[in-house]
C-alpha cells in the first residue's frame, strides 16, 4: 500500500514539473459599474462619462477594451457585431485612450470614455455595447478569457417616437401532469409570456405584470417581471416560470407592460389577454384504473360467493334427494310386510269386498308413513298433527268416513 501512494505522489510531481501543462487558471471576478449607461447627445455634440471597474479576485487583472454593435433576439439572446453593423450603431461614436485598464486585486480602476455625436445624427435611439475583456499576464496561461460589458443607449434629440405594444399573451396549459409534486409523477411547469414589440425609434425600458383568475377551479395569483431594454423596431419577450401554479381548473390571464421616457420613470400602460387551463388527465386515468380494480375485485368476490351458494345448494340436493329414497325404501320394505301377512285371506280386487278393503287400508298405510317419519325424527307417537293431518276427518277418528257410515 505505501509503495501504491508513493508511486501516486511521484506521478503527480512529474506532471506539475512537464512543460507545456497547464496550470489552474487565475479566477475572473471582474464586475462593473453601471452595468447599463443612457446619453442625450444632440448632434454635433460631445460629452464624457466613466465606467467603474472592479476586481474582487486575488490577481491583477489587465483588461482589453474594445467596442461592438448588438442585437437582441425575441427570446433574450444577444447578437454583437462589428463597430457600425447596424443603422442604429453608436459604437463608432465612443473612444477611450488606452483602450486597456489595469486593475489590482480588491481595487477599483475608473475607465473614462467620450462620446462624439454626428452632425447629422438621425434622431431616436442608437446603440452599443463596451466590452472588457481579460489579457493573458506574462508566464499566465488562460484556456477561457473572461469578458463583461457595459450596454450604452444614446439618444439623439428630434422627433422622437416612444411607442409599444403587446403582441400576445400566452400561458402554458396542462392537460396531463399535475403542477404539484406528487409521489411518482411528473411535474408540469407553468410558463408564461408576454411578447411586447417597439414600434418607435428609440429604446424602451420594459417591464410588466400578470394577473390570472379561475374561471372555473381554485387558484389565483400575480406574476411580475423585471426590467428589459427594447430595442426600436424589435420584439421581446418578458416570461417566467409561475412559482406557485394552481392545481386544477381553467383560468382567465390579464397582462400589463410598462414604460416610460427615462429608465425611472414607468406612465404607459399596454395590455393584454389570453387563458390557460389545468386538468391533470393523469389522475383521473389513476381513479379508473383503482376503480376498475375494485370493480373486478367486487365481481370476483359475487362469483365466488355465487360458485358456494350453488355448490351449498347441489349438497341440499343431493342430501334431499338421498334422504327420500331412504325414506321410499323403507315405505316399499312396509308395504310388502303388510301385503305379505294379510296373503291368501285377501279378497280378489274384482269384488266390493276388496275394494271396501283397499279404501280401508289406504289412509292406514298414510298412518303408517308418518308413525315412521316421527320415529326417525326422535318425538315419537306424540308429535304434533301436521296441518295436512289435522284438515283430514280420518286423522282425527282414526276411521275412513266410508267406515263411519
Amino acid at each position: 500500500m505505501k509503495k501504491l501512494i508513493a508511486l501516486f505522489c511521484l506521478a503527480a510531481g512529474l506532471v506539475l514539473l512537464v512543460p507545456g501543462v497547464p496550470r489552474a487558471q487565475t479566477g475572473f471576478s471582474i464586475r462593473v459599474s453601471p452595468s447599463k449607461i443612457e446619453l442625450n447627445g444632440p448632434p454635433g455634440s460631445s460629452q464624457r462619462f466613466a465606467i467603474n471597474v472592479i476586481n474582487m479576485g486575488t490577481a491583477t487583472q489587465t483588461m482589453r477594451v474594445y467596442l461592438n454593435d448588438y442585437f437582441i433576439k425575441p427570446d433574450n439572446d444577444f447578437v454583437f457585431e462589428p463597430p457600425g453593423h447596424y443603422s442604429y450603431s453608436c459604437a463608432k461614436w465612443l473612444s477611450t485612450n488606452p483602450a486597456s485598464v489595469v486593475v489590482a486585486p480588491g481595487q477599483t480602476a475608473q475607465k473614462v470614455f467620450t462620446l462624439t455625436v454626428p452632425k447629422k445624427a438621425e434622431p431616436g435611439g442608437h446603440y452599443a455595447v463596451i466590452f472588457f475583456e481579460q489579457v493573458e499576464a506574462q508566464g499566465q496561461q488562460v484556456t477561457a478569457k473572461g469578458r463583461i460589458g457595459v450596454i450604452t443607449l444614446v439618444t439623439v434629440p428630434g422627433r422622437i417616437i416612444r411607442e409599444g405594444k403587446i403582441t400576445s399573451v400566452q400561458v402554458t396549459s396542462s392537460w396531463f401532469r399535475p403542477t404539484k409534486k406528487l409521489p411518482l409523477l411528473p411535474v408540469k411547469t407553468i410558463h408564461a409570456r408576454i411578447v411586447f414589440y417597439n414600434s418607435g425609434n428609440v429604446h424602451l425600458t420594459v417591464k410588466g405584470k400578470l394577473t390570472y383568475v379561475p374561471t372555473f377551479g381554485w387558484g389565483s395569483g400575480t406574476v411580475t417581471f423585471g426590467e428589459i431594454t427594447v430595442l426600436p423596431k424589435t420584439t421581446r419577450y418578458l416570461e417566467k416560470d409561475i412559482s406557485s401554479p394552481p392545481f386544477l381548473g381553467s383560468f382567465k390571464v390579464q397582462a400589463e407592460a410598462y414604460y416610460g421616457p427615462s429608465l425611472d420613470v414607468f406612465d404607459t400602460t399596454r395590455t393584454g389577454a389570453t387563458s390557460f387551463s389545468i386538468y391533470p388527465l393523469v389522475l383521473v386515468l389513476i381513479l379508473l384504473v383503482l376503480l376498475a380494480i375494485i370493480i373486478v375485485l367486487v365481481m370476483l368476490a359475487k362469483r365466488r360467493r355465487a360458485r358456494r351458494a350453488r355448490r351449498a345448494r347441489r349438497a341440499r340436493r343431493a342430501r334431499r334427494a338421498k334422504k327420500e329414497e331412504k325414506e321410499e325404501k323403507e315405505e316399499a320394505t312396509l308395504a310388502a310386510g303388510s301385503g305379505e301377512e294379510a296373503g291368501p285371506e285377501q279378497p280378489s280386487a274384482d269384488t266390493p269386498e276388496a275394494a271396501e278393503d283397499g279404501d280401508k287400508e289406504e289412509p292406514q298405510a298414510r298412518q303408517t308413513r308418518m308413525m315412521i317419519r316421527e320415529q326417525r325424527a326422535g318425538k315419537g307417537a306424540h308429535r304434533t298433527r301436521t296441518k295436512k293431518q289435522r284438515l283430514r276427518p280420518e286423522s282425527r277418528t282414526g276411521v275412513s268416513e266410508d267406515e263411519e257410515e
